[in-house]
């Protein structure tokens, strides 16, 4: 659970070495190689004049657990490898969706906000009732699924040089993005800035 999101946010993978070998792409280009590990900032000096050309040479690999809704924004970031589970050629045999924590909450007016939470838990068993009756009836997953909500819960692996997670995590973390994708985002800054504090400590 991530800021009352049922979500999952898992480094699968990333570049060995990635901060040594983003420093030794930028001395190359001021042929400075002999002086690589003399200065700790050296790669933030470089990001804050702009210089990050180098920091695309490493790359990493997440697993994500979320919603269709989040997925269809993610796979805009086009410097990128996805691959995502198939509702073409895997039944969605139980009714597994995101409830948003905003659908959760209560308000002044008692009551209002469980009935709001009960009409969206009602509207998602249905979609599942209805998917699976056309199963029965023959209808393919590939067209069955057409019934089925964005709130539908997708995994996705996804992969990005760290350029691109630095775009995500500025863009995504922004009090205008999804609140879904803002708790995505800030699970990728928190392991991104373990995974590599040289190239993420500032955000």
């Amino acid at each position: 659970m991530v800021e009352g999101y049922d979500i999952e946010v898992t480094l699968l993978a990333s570049t060995p070495g990635a901060e040594q070998l983003i420093e030794q792409a930028g001395r190359l280009c001021w042929d400075t190689q002999a002086r690589a590990g003399t200065a700790p900032h050296r790669i933030q000096k470089w990001i804050e004049v702009g210089h990050e050309s180098m920091i695309e040479h490493a790359s990493a690999t997440f697993y994500i657990r979320a919603s269709r809704v989040l997925t269809h924004e993610l796979v805009r970031h086009r410097l990128a490898s996805y691959s995502q589970r198939s509702q073409r050629y895997v039944k969605e045999l139980f009714p597994r969706f995101i409830t948003p924590p905003e659908l959760q909450k209560e308000s002044e007016d008692v009551g209002t906000w469980s009935k709001v939470a009960f009409l969206f838990d009602l509207a998602m068993r249905q979609a599942w009732v209805t998917y699976s009756t056309l199963l029965k009836q023959g209808i393919t997953p590939e067209i069955a699924r057409y019934v089925l909500p964005n709130a539908c819960e997708t995994q996705i692996v996804c992969t990005w040089n760290f350029r691109e997670i630095r775009h995500i995590i500025k863009l995504r973390t922004s009090k205008r993005a999804l609140p879904e994708m803002r708790a995505v985002a800030g699970e990728i800054r928190r392991i991104a800035k373990e995974l590599a504090p040289q190239v993420f400590e500032d955000l």
